[in-house]
């Protein structure tokens, strides 16, 4: 099987994580069909355009059948690395819970029987860290037998995905993998609608550009993991001819702290201030670190043993590959 030469769906097209995806995947000279509920914004469309590959952008809900396996019949898709789905935070579960579920079951289900329909063969989906739950002692390594412990309406839907893609990837023979991806951040990160849910790291870079004041209710230390590191291990992962696993964590070796993100910051925006205080008493923005505690931390090792993974971004390189993206890009998903 080349799986390099096939036509790739990648759905979420539009979403960070997908466009990422999306740059890596042309920049290698594929052709890609990306498949979103939303346009393509024009600025990145006009830089996809620039690299070798070929792209064509479908505008369709993956929640609709019918369209889904047709433009999958019409372009001759033979793998998907499916990416769309809701990250609906706890603030929003009851106010969007039929679309959460909708979209993050019911549009599985689509896309696999879509797949299964047009003869495609390898089957990526793009699981998260947060099937793992929020209880998890900080710095525990999760593999990936740990246990499941899902304690929110995204993370039921995620690990409810899993169970799914293994079930009805094994009675369609679709040739399936899942990648669980951890606390993402980085380039075209931005406020779409469907992630209500934006990186710690895309908040306090917010307010760093405003020159504003960031209170952190602890340092939150975490094996943060740049988008295009998340990117890579997906296609790595799609590409590979026969990956040994079914499931990989596929995290990243280099652990730091929100703090030392903002420190950075601090040396870049004179002007940005931040404080680590367990109960705010200083004026500016309150982070939301989604809980008490920091968690676990997504292992790498199966990953980098049978993908050819690399160690990936480390903080220094990462944070100044970012600020870049962000003060030269139009594609930033910042304000200017």
């Amino acid at each position: 099987m080349t799986i390099a030469a096939d036509p790739v769906l990648v759905t979420g097209a539009t979403g960070f994580v997908g466009m990422n995806v999306l740059e890596l995947l042309l920049a290698a000279g594929r052709h890609v069909v990306g498949y979103s509920s939303t346009e393509m914004p024009a600025p990145w469309l006009a830089h996809l355009r620039t690299l070798p590959g070929s792209l064509l952008h479908e505008v369709g809900d993956i929640r609709d059948a019918e369209r889904l396996t047709m433009i999958m019949r019409q372009h001759g898709v033979r793998s998907v690395l499916h990416l769309a789905a809701m990250t609906t935070g706890a603030g929003q579960e009851a106010a969007r819970a039929a679309d959460t579920v909708g979209i993050n079951i019911s549009g599985l289900v689509n896309v696999l029987g879509a797949a299964h329909v047009v003869g495609a063969t390898r089957f990526v989906f793009a699981g998260s860290v947060a099937v793992f739950g929020s209880s998890v002692p900080d710095g525990t390594l999760l593999d990936e037998d740990s246990l499941r412990s899902p304690s929110t309406l995204y993370a039921i839907t995620k690990m409810s995905g899993e169970q799914l893609t293994a079930r009805l990837g094994d009675a369609f023979g679709l040739d399936w993998r899942i990648g669980r991806l951890g606390r993402v951040f980085g380039p075209y990160e931005y406020s779409s609608g469907v992630r209500d849910t934006l990186s710690q790291v895309y908040s306090v870079t917010a307010i760093a550009r405003r020159y504003g004041h960031a209170s952190l209710p602890r340092p939150c230390s975490k094996n943060w993991h740049y988008s295009r590191d998340a990117a890579g291990a997906l296609v790595a992962l799609l590409d590979h001819h026969a990956p040994p696993h079914r499931v990989y964590n596929l995290g990243t070796s280099q652990v730091w702290s929100l703090a030392d993100w903002c420190e950075r910051l601090r040396v870049r925006y004179p002007g940005f201030t931040y404080a680590v205080e367990a109960e705010q008493s200083s004026a500016g923005e309150r982070i939301d670190l989604w809980g008490d505690n920091d968690g676990g931390l997504l292992s790498w090792q199966r990953g980098r043993n049978d993908l050819d993974a690399g160690p990936g971004y480390t903080l220094d390189r990462a944070f100044d590959e970012y600020d870049s993206f962000i003060r030269e890009s139009a594609m930033s998903g910042f304000a200017a």
